[in-house]
């Protein structure tokens, strides 16, 4: 029986890609050890995959810290983590980190079959490489499920439900987060995520439509159709959705900050999402629900929502500049988020009353 670790540090939208390549080694495979090695950020997210059989977190951040206050202490941290995975006896690796790091350790622990994608050169330690200039032509799932023909696993291409166990006590937890705001099982409810894009650091705000906007298309939505609405974001973007709910006539739920188990849960009940390009967007179209999204500067064909079993509608302005993301390099704007901010409201709200 194969023991496979695979490895993807990045944040949630990413994760979800990856996920598809469990999905294939799965049916394929159905008797297999699939681990999964993430950051801090998704592990709520991981450990809700049925497939996957174990979940390990390396967090680089204070692994750094630990190696700025004690390079004894880091050595020997690290040492156990690595001893941990050792025991495992993995036979494989997938490795979807585009580094170098998690390759080595891999070969310094002793697992033979070492398969990646090697950007930059940085692939040295697999022992199986695609070589890559970024993610480009066609969608990141695909280029990472293309890995699989090394390990001779059949894989179809496009299948984006994925199996995300949510707790019951974390659907009894939104309902009655939701119940608080005045929400109820028959009401219409749409989900609106103005955030997003924390991966990109200061210059999110190139993937982010204006708030203005945001509190436009949901009040134009609702001036159309009957809906109750619930803003979701990260702690760190309360005043971001306090600032869109504060320009919607009705009072929205917001919910800031929230564990990952209870945002599926919430998403479940909704009609729709309209979001920004971001993690949110792809949890959603992994649960199956239906999603308006935001794309400005980077290429929906290869970041967009994956597959056609859930009913989705990428929303973009067709300015000669966009896309302008490419080999995982966000060059400077010139024009001004032209991309985000010539995209009309009414665009957006033609495109949710469609999905609901």
């Amino acid at each position: 029986m194969k023991k496979i670790l695979i490895i993807n540090p990045f944040g949630i939208g990413d994760v979800i890609f990856t996920m598809t390549v469990v999905e294939a080694l799965r049916h394929f495979m159905p008797e297999a050890t699939l681990d999964f090695l993430c950051n801090e950020r998704t592990v709520g997210l991981v450990r809700l995959n049925t497939s996957i059989n174990r979940t390990f977190v390396f967090n680089r951040d204070e692994y750094r810290r630990d190696w700025l206050q004690s390079p004894l202490f880091f050595f020997k941290k690290l040492r156990g983590f690595l001893s941990l995975l050792r025991r495992e006896g993995y036979d494989t690796m997938l490795d979807f980190s585009l580094g170098r790091e998690y390759s080595f350790f891999a070969w310094l622990i002793g697992i033979p079959s070492r398969i990646g994608l090697d950007f930059k050169g940085r692939g040295i330690f697999l022992t199986h490489r695609k070589k890559i200039k970024g993610y480009e032509a066609k969608h990141v799932a695909d280029w990472q499920l293309s890995l699989l023909d090394n390990l001779g696993v059949p894989y179809r291409s496009g299948s984006s439900k994925l199996p995300i166990k949510v707790p019951p006590q974390s659907q009894r937890e939104a309902d009655e987060f939701l119940k608080k705001y005045g929400i109820l099982p028959a009401d219409t409810l749409i989900a609106v995520a103005p955030g997003g894009g924390k991966s990109w650091g200061k210059d999110a705000v190139y993937k982010q439509w204006d708030a203005t906007r945001f509190a436009g298309a949901v009040t134009g939505l609702l001036e159309r159709k009957p809906a109750k609405v619930v803003l979701l974001g990260d702690g760190s973007e309360n005043d971001l959705l306090s600032r869109v709910a504060s320009e919607i006539r009705s009072r929205p739920a917001i919910a800031a900050g929230e564990p990952i188990e209870n945002v599926c849960a919430i998403l479940l009940r909704v009609k729709a999402l309209l979001c920004n390009d971001g993690g949110l967007l792809h949890l959603a179209n992994a649960l199956g629900v239906r999603t308006v999204s935001i794309f400005g500067p980077v290429d929906s064909r290869v970041y967009g929502p994956y597959g056609n079993e859930t009913p989705h509608e990428v929303l973009t302005q067709p300015v000669p500049c966009r896309p302008c993301y490419r080999h995982f390099r966000f060059p400077p704007c010139r024009y001004d988020r032209r991309c985000l901010d010539e995209l009309p409201v009414e665009k957006a709200v033609a495109a949710l009353e469609k999905m609901i």
